[in-house]
């Protein structure tokens, strides 16, 4: 509202209106010599029509502050004195527009400015009846003449900007994405935009008189208009899906917003309902949850297809390690120095597959024969790892700390594999030090987040997310031995879990920082 254009001030037009109101050079002469001299004659004007704007509903808030009042007490003396003294130039005339818009922006209505103006002529009236008794009639008519012919410019400007208001809302109305139409309190359609007109198959001025209720493909169970529009009295709009007829076509999913305009007056309520197709948005939604619902059936028979592939292949594999084994038992130093090696070959390469099927075999079983989710203590889940770990832990002559723990939703079996392989994982990649391992929990709103910090030789952060794919290794078997399986299936358990997890330095800068998230309630 703020940028309105200033209509062009002709000439011709002021002279005219100059003209009908009998507005002349000597009236002009006359007012400046009418305004006392004084400026606290005009300042005390000003505060008398300060404390009567002070008592208006419409005024009210402008005037607690005492600098805001102050302010517009200093604006009110500028203003009348330029309205008096002039000059009465173009810039005087556009001024008077700006002030009429200014009034409509801030919602003042025309009849409190002329109240106002009128409130602050009786000052001047009366300083003029005491100051020019003479003269005072030839005075007054003058200060009136003035006072019509501002009050005509200001209220011609506020109208003025009311008009391009309509015009900018009216233009927003037609050009809107959706389909507008306004009703009645009955629901008979008395503005439609063009959208709706398209929606709809006809156009938009034959929907006029139309009851949105013709509108509506109504199934017997649904509910009628009336219902909707009184679940918007109640909840101030409605918003939902209505099937609505189209010309000519089948009917289509609507998604559909109503709201109350002029509720005071219920026999002169009208209703605002917006409206657009959703049929694509639907058809989209529907492709998505049957993709959503394909992958998950994939993954589902990728991992019962790699839980039978392991499991089918530890029995042709446990055979073929025996026999290696004894070929190593019988023939070991009673071949040549080759045969040895080839005999060990055999043997490690026949391990570490049983190994590698193994783990593969656990990290298939994470989302075929997981448990259901109930209430674990996380002290005893952390007890059991820690005893698993017994013999582990006594070699490296590590040492296990933790905070006060919790419970919550889980599988007992995959969280005591979880904190055994994060524990392992520490020990197992210690450094020169003995390892220190501590374990935290802090409560959030929705979840606990758990930390589980060592000292140990740390994760350069480039590979903070590699660490945690299948098979995955930093480092050579002969460096440290194991599949690289173990952070993959902690990521899988904690996503099964309906948490995430990640690893960072930790803080001291010497060692990793894991962390992991598990809901507090249960989640199917």
């Amino acid at each position: 509202m703020s940028a309105h254009p200033l209509p062009p001030i002709e000439s011709g037009d002021l002279a005219s209106r100059k003209s009908f109101i009998g507005l002349k050079e000597s009236d002009f002469l006359l007012l400046r010599t009418s305004l006392p001299k004084d400026g606290k004659v005009l300042e005390e004007i000003a505060r008398t029509l300060n404390a009567h704007l002070a008592q208006r509903d419409e005024t009210r808030d402008h005037f607690n502050d005492p600098k805001m009042a102050d302010r517009l007490q200093q604006v009110q003396v500028d203003y009348f004195h330029s309205l008096f003294m002039g000059p009465h130039d173009e810039s005087f005339f556009r001024q008077r527009f700006l002030t009429g818009q200014r009034h409509h922006e801030i919602g003042l209505e025309p009849e409190w400015y002329i109240g106002a103006l009128c409130h602050y002529l009786v000052g001047l009236l009366r300083h003029i009846h005491e100051a020019h008794p003479a003269d005072a009639l030839e005075r007054t008519v003058s200060l009136i003449k003035i006072a019509l012919f501002d009050i005509s410019l200001t209220t011609e400007a506020y109208f003025r900007a009311e008009h391009e208001q309509l015009t900018l809302l009216s233009k927003v109305f037609q050009d809107n994405i959706e389909g507008v139409v306004i009703t009645d309190a009955s629901g008979i359609i008395q503005h439609a935009n063009k959208m709706s007109g398209r929606l709809i198959g006809i156009p938009p001025d034959l929907l006029i008189g139309v009851s949105f209720t013709e509108l509506m493909a109504l199934p017997s169970a649904s509910p009628s208009f009336a219902d909707l529009c009184g679940n918007a009295l109640e909840q101030e709009q409605w918003q939902g899906e209505v099937e609505l007829n189209r010309v000519g076509a089948h009917a289509f999913p609507a998604k559909v917003t109503i709201m109350s305009m002029d509720a005071a007056h219920p026999d002169h309520r009208q209703w605002v309902i917006e409206f657009t197709d959703i049929t694509e948005a639907k058809r989209n939604q529907a492709e998505l949850a049957a993709r959503t619902e394909e992958l998950f059936r994939s993954n589902r028979d990728l991992e019962q297809f790699a839980y039978i592939a392991s499991h089918d292949l530890q029995e042709p594999l446990r055979m073929v390690a025996s026999y290696t084994q004894l070929l190593a038992r019988r023939y070991q130093g009673k071949l040549d120095a080759d045969a040895d090696e080839f005999i060990h070959y055999a043997v490690d390469g026949a391990e570490r597959m049983q190994q590698l099927i193994n783990d593969l075999l656990t990290f298939s079983r994470i989302g075929t024969q997981g448990s259901q989710h109930k209430p674990v203590d996380i002290q005893l889940i952390l007890n059991r790892a820690l005893f698993n770990l017994k013999s582990t832990l006594e070699d490296s002559q590590a040492q296990v700390t933790h905070g006060p723990l919790s419970e919550v939703p889980g599988d007992t079996t995959q969280l005591v594999q979880l904190f055994q392989n994060l524990i392992g994982n520490a020990v197992k990649f210690r450094s020169k030090e003995p390892p220190r391992i501590h374990i935290e929990a802090q409560e959030k709103e929705h979840e606990w987040l758990f930390s589980v910090q060592d000292n140990g030789i740390g994760i350069a952060p480039e590979y903070a997310q590699q660490v945690f794919s299948i098979f995955q290794r930093l480092h050579s078997r002969q460096e440290y031995p194991g599949t690289g399986i173990g952070l993959a299936l902690c990521k899988k358990i904690v996503e099964r879990h309906h948490g995430k997890i990640w690893v960072e330095p930790a803080p001291n800068g010497s060692g990793s920082l894991f962390q992991f998230t598990l809901i507090k309630e249960h989640t199917k």
